[in-house]
């Protein structure tokens, strides 16, 4: 018998394998006391909710059921009990549902049963949960989830509708019993509900049936709710937290001004006083205090994540300070810490790195690994993200990310990954498990915040309304083309990739630019901008409907030229089309209608359709399907 080679070459990791799986542990959080951790897990695929002794880490309780439901939202309401919103999965649909169920549990596993909701009355088969007397047909949303001396928290509770736009109420909801009292009704649908020091109602802020903000204030011993003026605060006025004392509210807002900062705003004034704005995007997140009560720092995303302390009279303030010189270059979130303000768990990631949880201990000046959320990981060598702009063909400059693959390749494949939304939403340096695949399989990955993206202040985002089909798609063009002139790229190897409003940038920005991309892959995506007034789930309520003619417009003229299904004559780009049957978002009919028109064309294409799927893919088998399959494609399409 040969002996094997001393020097030969190791088969390469399955990356589709280990990126596809779900994280081993998720969401950590510390008890008020410090006597419990508590972390979500997958088992068996469905999210459970596991207790640790914090001092030994074994575990001492866990919320796991039987059926359809599995762990959603949860916090620690008090030194031993957790209540977390219930979910459901479904065989037709892989997301998991929220139907407005609370449920409370020990950290011993003890004292389990349902709080609020539909089901709250009756025995739920086969789950083995034990339910209270009384049933609601609503959906709760917490308020204020620190239980007070009597049990109680605020929540939330809005009826079922079919558009969600019925007025919700505010209950304090005993997290034993499940006794509740009403506390009032609010003024506006789509509501969020700030509390005050006392734990009563202080501001309500939603939307209208036109798609306008508005405000609401009280006085906590006052029924009536008294609208705020609209030249009072700006378009993205959002609550955080209430000022310890009452009287203040801290806010996101771009009151005159482009970009969304934070704001204290005086209730009884009116008065603005500016915290903190960045002068080039928008912050991403405040940091606020352990009570809720202040923010001390707040998150900036100018390429790479930054934080600006806004205050060191905080003790959160320090230890988050000291966090950061713990892990320089990295993404740090404490996501919880107990009363005394002595421990703390954190959450750090980067471009290279999933998230790990650490634990620390302020007297003792340790930090201790708690977990890495994905340990099959270990030893992979991912591709560093690095930051760009490029202007584009207005002279506009554009922001985005690029991800050179390790293999160097004369032939130089590049991917263009093109995030959903449009509006709102960005790409932002991060662990990514999409980027990260096919950069590991040889490709570099450009990833554009075409104009029309949130982040970047109002003036970028608004740029790209009514833009859908023209603008956005040409900054994403010229990014393609800024990536070839720079070497990221060789002109007749380039394939573009998307999903929802990314599959729709697939097809156009294809259709816009002939040649240009030898092959693309579009998932879960619309393709006839007209079906969006017929179809799906963005309609079906009146806020939905002014968002659709405020960005997209109703001159069916326009429409029609810019919806891709309808123009294939000239496209060159071979297509692999991903969907999803039980899709509300972007439902069947637009991929329907784009195969068709392909088929009428004589354009090659490849489809795949996945009957257990939504928006996207939630599952870890069928994300593991599309993993291997994008690979595939790829490396049919593209010379490496």
């Amino acid at each position: 018998m040969l002996a094997a080679s001393s020097n030969a070459s190791a088969a390469a990791p399955d990356y589709a394998d280990l990126l596809s799986r779900n994280p081993d542990i998720f969401d950590v959080k510390i008890s008020p006391d410090g006597s419990y951790l508590a972390t979500k897990m997958f088992v068996d695929g469905k999210q459970t909710l596991v207790f640790l002794d914090s001092k030994t880490m074994k575990p001492t309780g866990v919320a796991r059921f039987g059926g359809l439901i599995e762990v959603g939202e949860y916090r620690w309401v008090s030194n031993d009990r957790v209540v977390f919103k219930m979910v459901e999965s479904h065989p037709w649909l892989e997301q998991p549902q929220y139907y407005g169920e609370l449920y409370g549990i020990n950290a011993d596993g003890s004292k389990g049963q349902i709080l609020f909701g539909y089901r709250a009355g009756e025995e739920a088969k086969g789950s083995k949960i034990k339910p209270k007397r009384e049933a609601v047909n609503a959906w709760a949303e917490f308020i204020e989830a620190k239980a007070d001396e009597n049990g109680n928290i605020l929540i939330q509770s809005t009826p079922m509708s079919e558009d969600g736009e019925r007025l919700s109420e505010v209950l304090s909801l005993n997290v034993f019993n499940g006794k509740t009292k009403f506390y009032g009704r609010v003024p506006v649908p789509r509501a969020q509900v700030i509390a005050g020091t006392t734990g009563k109602p202080r501001v309500v802020t939603g939307i209208n049936r036109s798609g306008e903000r508005e405000v609401y204030v009280k006085d906590e011993n006052v029924d009536e709710w008294k609208r705020v003026p609209l030249a009072a605060f700006g378009d993205d006025f959002t609550p955080i937290a209430m000022t310890g004392d009452n009287n203040a509210l801290y806010v996101y807002d771009d009151i005159n001004q482009d970009k969304t900062g934070v704001f204290k705003f005086d209730l009884k004034t009116g008065k603005y006083t500016a915290v903190y704005t960045d002068p080039a995007v928008d912050v991403v997140q405040a940091k606020r205090t352990n009570d809720k009560r202040s923010v001390y720092a707040v998150e900036v995303a100018d390429g790479r994540p930054a934080y600006v302390l806004l205050s060191d009279e905080y003790k959160e303030a320090k230890v988050f300070k000291d966090l950061l010189g713990a892990f320089p270059g990295e993404d740090v979130t404490i996501t919880s810490s107990t009363d005394d303000l002595n421990q703390f768990v954190v959450a750090v990631s980067s471009d290279i790195s999933p998230v790990a949880y650490y634990s620390y201990d302020v007297a003792k000046n340790s930090l201790g690994l708690i977990s890495k959320s994905r340990a099959a990981l270990k030893g992979v060598a991912f591709a560093p993200t690095e930051p760009i702009s490029f202007d584009s063909f207005d002279g506009m400059k554009i922001h985005g990310y690029l991800t050179q693959s390790p293999s160097k390749s004369a032939e130089k494949p590049l991917v263009v990954y093109v995030h959903g939304g449009p509006h709102g939403v960005r790409d932002v340096w991060q662990f990514d498990d999409t980027v990260q695949l096919m950069a590991l399989s040889g490709y570099n990955v450009l990833q554009v915040n075409y104009r029309g993206s949130g982040g970047y202040g109002d003036k970028y985002e608004q740029a790209g309304y009514l833009q859908w089909g023209n603008n956005i798609q040409r900054d994403i063009i010229a990014g393609t083309e800024w990536a070839i002139a720079q070497g990221h790229g060789k002109a007749g190897n380039v394939c573009i990739v998307g999903g929802s409003f990314g599959a729709y940038s697939v097809v156009q920005s294809s259709v816009l630019k002939p040649n240009l991309y030898k092959c693309g892959v579009a998932v879960a995506g619309i393709y006839d901008l007209t079906l969006m007034y017929k179809e799906g789930d963005v309609r079906q309520s009146g806020s939905g409907s002014s968002y659709l003619k405020r960005v997209i417009g109703q001159d069916e003229k326009l429409l029609t030229s810019y919806s891709p299904s309808r123009n294939v004559a000239g496209l060159t780009t071979h297509l692999l089309i991903a969907h999803g049957k039980r899709d509300e978002r972007a439902p069947i009919a637009h991929a329907e209608a784009l195969t068709d028109a392909l088929k009428a064309a004589n354009k090659p294409f490849e489809y795949l359709e996945f009957d257990d799927e939504a928006h996207g893919f939630y599952s870890a088998e069928n994300q593991l399907v599309y993993m291997r399959k994008l690979q595939a494609y790829l490396a049919t399409h593209l010379k490496k």
